[in-house]
C-alpha cells in the first residue's frame, strides 16, 4: 500500500544505476508501480536480464543495459539509449556503488581508488551525461544515494565515507551551479532565489520488497534540474511531485 497517487509518475521515465539488485531494484519497483517507465544499468547483463523479468512480470515497463559507471563513454551511450527510446529522462537515481568493510590498514590504494570510482566518478559520469542530455534544456530530479556516516566517519568505512562525502558536496554543486537554469518560480516581491528543492538524505536499513527509509537531515531549494541525496534512515522515500 502506498500513499502516493497511483500514477503520480505517469509518462515519466527513470534511470536507475545499479538498478538490478538490492536498494536500487526496490526503487525501480517503487517508482515502476507509481507508472514511471524504467532504465535500469548494471555490469552484469545476467542480472540486469533476471531483474527485468520480474519486473516486468509486475506490469513494469523496463529497458535494461549494462554498463560500468566509471566508464564516462559507456555511460554517455546508455543515457543516449535511454533517451532515444523513450525520447525523455525525468529521473536519475544514482544507486550504484562498491562497498567492502576493511579497516584502513587493510585497504589497498587500487581497493580505495575502486570504491571511490565507482561512488563518485560514477555519479558525476551519469549526472553530467544526463545533464548534458536531457536535463539541461527540460529539467528533472537527480537523486544520489548516499551514506548515513558519511559526515562523520565510520570503523571499516574510510573509502566509503571519503567517496559518499564527495557525492555530498558534488549533490550541492550541482544544485549552485544548474538549479537556476530555468525560469524561477513566481514569488511575492520578485526572483525567488531558493527556487526548487535540493534535499540530502541518508540509507540505514532496507528490507527487500518491503521498505525503504530515509531522514532527511538537510533540506534546500533552488530551481531549474532538482537533486536530492539519499542515504537511508528514517522517512518514507518521498517521489518527486507532478509540475503543475
Amino acid at each position: 500500500m502506498s500513499v502516493f497517487v497511483a500514477d503520480v509518475l505517469a509518462g515519466q521515465v527513470a534511470l536507475v544505476t545499479g538498478g538490478a539488485t538490492g536498494i536500487g531494484k526496490e526503487i525501480c519497483r517503487v517508482l515502476g508501480r507509481h507508472g514511471a517507465r524504467i532504465a535500469i544499468t548494471s555490469r552484469r547483463q545476467e542480472v540486469l536480464d533476471a531483474a527485468a523479468v520480474q519486473l516486468r512480470e509486475e506490469g513494469i515497463d523496463v529497458h535494461v543495459e549494462s554498463c560500468d559507471v566509471r566508464d564516462a563513454v559507456g555511460v554517455e551511450r546508455v543515457v543516449a539509449g535511454v533517451v532515444e527510446r523513450y525520447e525523455r529522462l525525468d529521473i536519475v537515481v544514482n544507486n550504484a556503488a562498491g562497498n567492502f568493510p576493511a579497516p584502513i590498514s587493510g585497504i589497498s590504494p587500487n581497493g580505495f581508488k575502486a570504491v571511490v570510482d565507482i561512488d563518485l566518478l560514477g555519479t558525476f559520469n551519469v549526472t553530467k551525461a544526463a545533464f548534458e542530455k536531457w536535463l539541461q534544456q527540460h529539467g528533472g530530479s537527480v537523486v544520489n544515494i548516499t551514506a548515513p556516516f558519511e559526515g562523520m566517519g565510520a570503523a571499516f568505512q574510510s573509502h566509503v565515507a571519503a567517496a559518499k562525502a564527495g557525492v555530498d558536496s558534488f549533490t550541492r554543486t550541482c544544485a549552485v551551479e544548474w538549479g537556476r537554469r530555468r525560469d524561477p518560480p513566481r514569488h511575492r516581491g520578485g526572483y525567488d532565489p531558493r527556487g526548487g528543492r535540493s534535499r540530502a538524505r541518508a540509507p540505514r536499513h532496507h528490507v527487500a520488497g518491503r521498505n525503504l527509509t530515509y531522514p532527511a537531515p538537510l533540506r534546500s531549494k533552488w530551481g531549474g534540474v532538482t537533486a536530492h541525496q539519499d542515504p537511508a534512515s528514517g522517512c518514507p522515500l518521498r517521489l518527486p511531485r507532478r509540475r503543475r
